[in-house]
């Protein structure tokens, strides 16, 4: 496999863009010990082969045991040594097309009206099982200095009977594939917020080993001699580079947080200084500079000049922003949800960004008695927006208010500016 390694960074689970050139390389394949169990489709296996190469490890028709729970037969088990991802994966077959693909908590339907077991519950409770076994049998002596808590596995389901007709409802766990090339495409480059990887990659062969006597699967000769050899093929930085990958997604979530209190902090001096696209408005906020005048010419004070009148709105109080704060954190996650995966296109942000101002102006929880804050609104946009896009107004072509009013009234809810203070809008 090429060195070279090219990451799309993404919150939570990511991908890689990988480029793959097998040459000869082939997914490493443990089938089970088990003579009764269910073997895979040998096109199946094949097919895999030829879209993985030797860094995807692929256990299948395991039998797992874990204290004190049930035994869970595993259909497929993928550990990307690369990427750290392990995948438990259920695989069905239907007598006809899935007409839905439910969540958990109901079943799937299929084109007669029949309803079948849910296959995303069924893999739900296999990854207990399997995560219960490599905290209890394999962390320790593999991936001594892992943080335990951390240990996330990926699940997943395929079904050849799910095509584009099918129905697929909005999963909170897991993945559902109907093609072996989707499957492989996300073995090959999901990627994980704590990548379980080797610290160097003669250790892969103990590791097999581990896995295929808690997995109840067989090791071939050809598998055991290429893992032999793996540390002089296998170029030694790789998992480095994953595991920096994973750092750098950490400190990024950490300056953002700093960088949301530092704009609380910042707006926590006179709020019309802040303009609604989340940035300082330096012309109100820099002071006139006075022109040169003789002493003569400059005014005396009255004799009793009193203090002016400072305005209440002007001033934030501790109260106000912690107020500041929760929109602000309940905006970003609104954001966040709409930006995951979204590329570089301007339209795509573009669209993102009308979701998530149309998910704020439902959420009753920012509606508060000044309405929605677009100088709020426009600090949670702008880290996400900046990076590609240089700020919210360029993105959007006018003012953030403006463009809210409007977004507002083209998604058929009705918002006005809230009178003395537009910068807050809020619904009729």
């Amino acid at each position: 496999m090429s060195s070279a390694l090219s990451a799309r960074l993404v919150r939570g689970w990511g991908s890689f863009t990988i480029p793959c050139t097998h040459q000869g390389q082939t997914l490493l394949h443990f089938p089970s010990t088990n003579s009764a169990a269910h073997k895979p489709a040998q096109k199946d296996v094949a097919r895999l082969s030829s879209l993985l190469n030797d860094d995807v490890w692929a256990f299948t028709n395991c039998r797992v045991e874990a204290p004190g729970r049930a035994v869970a037969e595993i259909d497929w088990f993928f550990y990307n040594t690369v990427t750290g991802v392990l995948m438990v994966s259920e695989w069905k077959r239907f007598p006809q097309a899935v007409a839905l693909a439910a969540d958990t908590g109901q079943p799937w339907l299929l084109g007669n009206g029949t309803g079948v077991p849910n296959p995303i519950e069924q893999v739900s409770g296999q990854l207990d099982v399997v995560r219960a076994v490599i905290r209890r049998s394999v962390l320790k002596p593999h991936f001594s200095g892992f943080n335990e808590p951390e240990l996330r596995l990926a699940q997943c389901v395929y079904c050849p009977q799910i095509d584009s007709a099918t129905v697929m409802e909005r999963f909170r766990f897991g993945r559902v594939y109907g093609t072996l090339e989707n499957l492989a495409s996300v073995v090959q480059t999901l990627t994980s917020p704590s990548p379980l990887l080797l610290h160097d990659d003669g250790d892969r062969l103990p590791l097999a080993r581990t896995l295929c006597a808690l997995f109840r699967c067989s090791i071939s000769s050809e598998v055991e001699a290429k893992l032999h050899t793996a540390q002089a093929e296998t170029p030694p930085t790789r998992a480095s580079v994953v595991k920096r990958i994973s750092e750098i997604h950490r400190e990024i979530a950490k300056l953002h947080r700093e960088l949301s209190h530092l704009t609380l902090l910042a707006e926590q001096s006179v709020e019309p200084e802040f303009g609604i696209d989340g940035q300082v408005n330096e012309k109100s906020a820099r002071p006139k500079p006075m022109g040169v005048q003789s002493v003569a010419h400059i005014p005396a004070p009255p004799a009793r000049a009193a203090p002016a009148p400072v305005s209440s709105a002007a001033v934030l109080t501790p109260a106000g922003a912690s107020e500041r704060l929760k929109n602000l954190e309940r905006m970003k996650a609104h954001l966040t949800r709409e930006f995951t995966n979204v590329n570089g296109s301007a339209d795509a942000a573009k669209a993102a960004l009308g979701k998530a101002w149309v998910a704020v102006l439902r959420d009753p929880a920012l509606h508060g008695k000044n309405g929605i804050s677009l100088a709020v609104f426009g600090s949670a946009a702008t880290p996400l927006v900046k990076a590609k896009h240089e700020s919210v107004r360029k993105l959007v072509g006018m003012q953030l208010a403006k463009w809210c009013l409007l977004h507002a009234n083209q998604s058929g809810l009705k918002a006005v500016a809230v009178p003395g203070n537009p910068s807050n809008i809020r619904l009729r």
